[in-house]
């Protein structure tokens, strides 16, 4: 359904948020940060290839009643579905994230959209 609204990058990568991991660049300092929503935790981080996810820092929850747009038609398709877990990963989705690098604080769904949203003609 997220393809047939145009959200073809929604579609391609969103999970069950079991072990979910999604990888942008801080719009501040540019650094990459990963964004990890699953069992293991939610929160951001800069991975190192040898020690695993380092400096990490937990994500803000959007509030249900925060979201709009495509992010208010996905939790609210999840909540009517009884689909709890998914319903809690898309809340942090759309929540905010902060780069551990330089402490900047961004909308993680937003710096997700504009890397990797395809350009319709």
């Amino acid at each position: 359904m997220l393809a047939a609204k145009g959200q073809y990058h929604w579609s391609a990568v969103l999970g069950d948020f079991t072990d979910d991991f999604y990888h942008l660049a801080c719009p501040h300092c540019a650094v990459e940060v990963t964004i990890a929503i699953g069992d293991h935790g939610r929160y951001s981080a800069i991975r190192d290839w040898h020690q695993g996810d380092v400096d990490r820092r937990v994500l803000r929850q959007a509030s249900p009643e925060g979201l709009s747009g495509i992010g208010r038609w996905m939790h609210e398709t999840a909540v009517r579905d009884g689909h709890k877990a998914l319903a809690d990963g898309i809340a942090h989705l759309f929540g905010k994230g902060e780069c551990p690098c330089c402490a900047s604080v961004f909308n993680i769904a937003e710096e997700y959209t504009s890397a990797n949203r395809p350009v319709l003609r």
